[in-house]
């Protein structure tokens, strides 16, 4: 849908993915040459003297070139927002609802800039005021020509994104049909959130897309809003179309030494920038950095830093700091609190709870040249997204354009991934333009790619020297399996039982990383929310975990657990890398591989794991477990453990996934039902609702019946330890007799 038609009989419309109250504020008036009506017909986009142009960079023109370009035909598509599915009377609903919306907040905006303006050093919001600017941020960002591609195709089909899976199913459960459907229903959720509600963020999740609703919640409760302005008169930020879609922060890419494509794999963001004008840039900055007046507080000091260390230090080292870290920036001031000492206390009568008669004043914080130029260099470096760039004055533009072209590339300036030619390409273009406005300096950057192809042969035999070995310990594993079956345990018989191969076998292993990756960002992003939206939002991820391939889905169990007991046990660690242990996971993929549908087996070996690892972190010994809790700290330990281990992470067995267990735990459940469940006697914890104790009695009814219910199926040297895995660990089970 690269090109959407617009309906029979209605006129295209120009519609901006950047407002034009906000570009005015980059304009000045057209004064070249007049146009004449003779030449209207070929040059209708061309401006009369008087109209508002912009100085437009032009990265499509070949040449580039500067040009003044009107603000009513730049950052923009024709029938961009139109909904063709929709009846003729609705289709530009989309458009309406925008310009409703920039109404309403290009007011909040003027009265920002003309405080700027009229020297104060501060302006006052509302509440509402406030929310309104965080909400608008972020659709300026997702109504943007980056989200407009990723979504604008007429069949889920067409969708590439590493999202792809979580797209078709959020599409099959809403039943809408195309990519776009999704992209116009988040964009009317958002125009329609009412932030003021008690549960807003819950009920985002519920009628958004998941995965932009957790983006919209870390982009407004995750970061916090600053304004800067140049501290040199002769400063300007500049303005390009995707802006507001840029970052500042680490990425990460992964290469294949035998294609040489290069695919980014994880990111954060420290900083997003909004330009409101070439004075006023506004920064979003992230709650991961450090904020004085708050880290005052050692929990909160605390809290963060395992935040950090979370998202940045443990995927990137902990030496990646921000390179606007110092930007002289902080979190606004408010009505209801204020800072004593270096700490923010609140004032009388105030709890914390927001109130719409709450005000925050959001300084101009005057930066220097170089962090203007560290700015502009942040948004030049990502114009090989980007189709304009657009500056109020050539002299402050050029100087700008020299510091980002002639300093060192330290970081930025990387021709790298597959974005490498397109990369290249601006470089070379904006070096050209430089040129062509007088400027006499060399320009600098890497050239990544040029350095790997000289490296690529190199690097290809090496590929290929890995391959080998790991079709050799493929082979070895396997012919080891088919000698001696009974000898063949741990991991990595477990993956050859599962399906894995010497060729899905680093690409299961990076998988599994991003995996867990997302998993803790899940959490680091969504921290501050209450707890059943992240309880929610955690199941939803696992449930789409479960449907990956199970090798896979092995590994991340690995990394999980690695990840859980290697810190909290660095003897675990060693360990683990030391000897092939077999975990309650591996000893389910070898003995059910064949038996069970690949969701079922993976949600078994999952409940096994973190039942597994539940323990791990908490030891009771068996016996004790099942002992009446004693009125002490010790005795709510255990309270809390039966309620986690014993019925919580496991569920019932008759949902275990193992048909033929399935079978015998509903006939007994039935059984114990129908007998009575009063008439039991000598179970243990008199605290237990009914329901936990049919579920406890099933599973020591079916407990002696397992072994010989499987035995056709399942190798007899594993049926042992299948059984300890199945009502040790996964689902505990009292150690006595069937009382009926």
């Amino acid at each position: 849908m690269a090109n959407q038609a617009h309906t029979a009989g209605s006129r295209p419309e120009y519609q901006h993915f950047v407002p034009q109250f906000m570009l005015r504020n980059f304009a000045h008036k057209y004064s070249g040459p007049q146009r004449t009506k003779k030449g209207k017909k070929n040059k209708k986009d061309a401006p009369y003297r008087g109209d508002q142009v912009v100085n437009n960079v032009n990265l499509k023109a070949d040449p580039v070139a500067i040009e003044e370009t009107k603000v009513a035909r730049i950052f923009g598509q024709y029938d961009m927002y139109q909904d063709t599915a929709k009846p003729t009377a609705q289709q530009r609903e989309i458009e309406k609802m925008l310009g409703n919306l920039e109404n309403h907040v290009s007011i909040i905006f003027r009265k920002i800039v003309k405080a700027f303006e009229s020297g104060d050093p501060s302006v006052w919001v509302t509440r509402e005021e406030r929310n309104s600017i965080r909400k608008f941020l972020f659709i300026l960002k997702y109504r943007g020509s980056t989200f407009h591609q990723r979504f604008h195709h007429d069949s889920s089909d067409e969708y590439n994104f590493n999202d792809k899976e979580r797209l078709h199913k959020y599409m099959e459960d809403k039943k809408l049909k195309r990519p776009v459907d999704v992209w116009f229903h988040g964009l009317k959720t958002i125009m329609n959130l009412k932030m003021d509600t008690e549960n807003w963020q819950q009920q985002l999740i519920k009628d958004m897309y998941q995965d932009d609703a957790m983006w919209f919640l870390m982009h407004s409760e995750m970061m916090y809003m600053a304004i800067c302005t140049p501290s040199n008169p002769e400063d300007e930020f500049i303005l390009t179309s995707n802006s507001y879609n840029v970052f500042e922060g680490p990425n990460t890419f992964v290469q294949d030494p035998v294609s040489g494509k290069s695919t980014e794999t994880g990111w954060t963001s420290f900083h997003e920038f909004a330009p409101l004008s070439p004075k006023l840039m506004i920064i979003l900055r992230s709650n991961l950095l450090p904020v004085p007046e708050e880290d005052s507080n050692p929990e909160i000091r605390e809290w963060r830093e395992e935040q950090r260390n979370k998202v940045v230090s443990d995927w990137y080292g902990a030496e990646q700091q921000s390179s606007l870290a110092d930007l002289p920036i902080r979190k606004a001031r408010n009505s209801y609190s204020q800072i004593v000492n270096g700490r923010v206390q609140m004032h009388p009568g105030e709890d914390g709870s927001p109130l719409k008669s709450h005000k925050f004043c959001f300084s101009f914080f005057p930066v220097s040249t170089e962090h203007v130029n560290k700015i502009n260099y942040i948004l030049f470096d990502n114009t090989y997204h980007s189709t304009n760039i657009v500056f109020k004055t050539q002299g402050s533009f050029l100087k700008t354009l020299e510091w980002y072209m002639t300093i060192p590339a330290t970081a930025g300036k990387t021709v790298v991934g597959d974005s490498a030619e397109a990369r290249r390409k601006v470089l070379m273009d904006l070096a050209a333009l430089m040129k062509s406005l007088g400027s006499t300096l060399e320009p600098v950057w890497t050239d990544v790619e040029a350095q790997f192809t000289s490296q690529f042969a190199q690097m290809q035999a090496l590929q290929r020297s890995l391959q080998t070995g790991m079709l050799d310990w493929m082979l070895t594993a396997k012919k080891e399996m088919q000698e001696n079956p009974q000898l063949s345990r741990g991991p990595k018989f477990a993956y050859i039982s599962l399906g894995g191969t010497n060729e899905t076998f680093f690409e299961d292993v990076q998988n599994a990383q991003l995996m867990l990756k997302r998993r803790i960002k899940i959490d680091v992003h969504s921290n501050g929310q209450p707890e059943e939206i992240r309880d929610e939002i955690r199941r939803d991820l696992i449930d789409e975990y479960l449907r990956y391939p199970s090798p896979r889905v092995l590994f991340f169990i690995h990394r999980v657990r690695l990840m859980v007991l290697g810190n909290n046990d660095e003897r675990y660690f060693r360990r683990a890398l030391e000897e092939q242990r077999n975990e309650p996971e591996d000893i389910i993929a070898q003995a059910l591989h064949d038996k069970m549908e690949k969701e079922k087996i993976n949600r078994l070996m999952y409940k096994a794991a973190m039942n597994d690892i539940e323990r791990a972190k908490h030891p009771f010994p068996e016996n004790d477990l099942w002992a009446q809790p004693t009125m002490s700290l010790e005795g709510a330990l255990q309270l809390q453990l039966i309620g986690k281990v014993v019925f919580g992470l496991p569920g019932c067995l008759k949902d275990c996934g193992i048909q033929e267990i399935e079978t015998l735990a509903l006939f007994h459940g039935q059984m114990i039902l129908n007998q009575g469940i009063n008439r039991v006697r000598g179970l243990p914890h008199s605290f237990l609702d009914d329901e936990e104790k049919i579920e406890l009695l099933t599973r020591i009814r079916v407990k002696p019946m397992f072994r010989d219910a499987l035995a056709d199926s399942v190798e007899a040297s594993l049926l042992q330890e299948l059984e300890d895995v199945m009502f040790e660990t996964t689902y505990p089970t009292p150690p006595m007799k069937p009382p009926i």
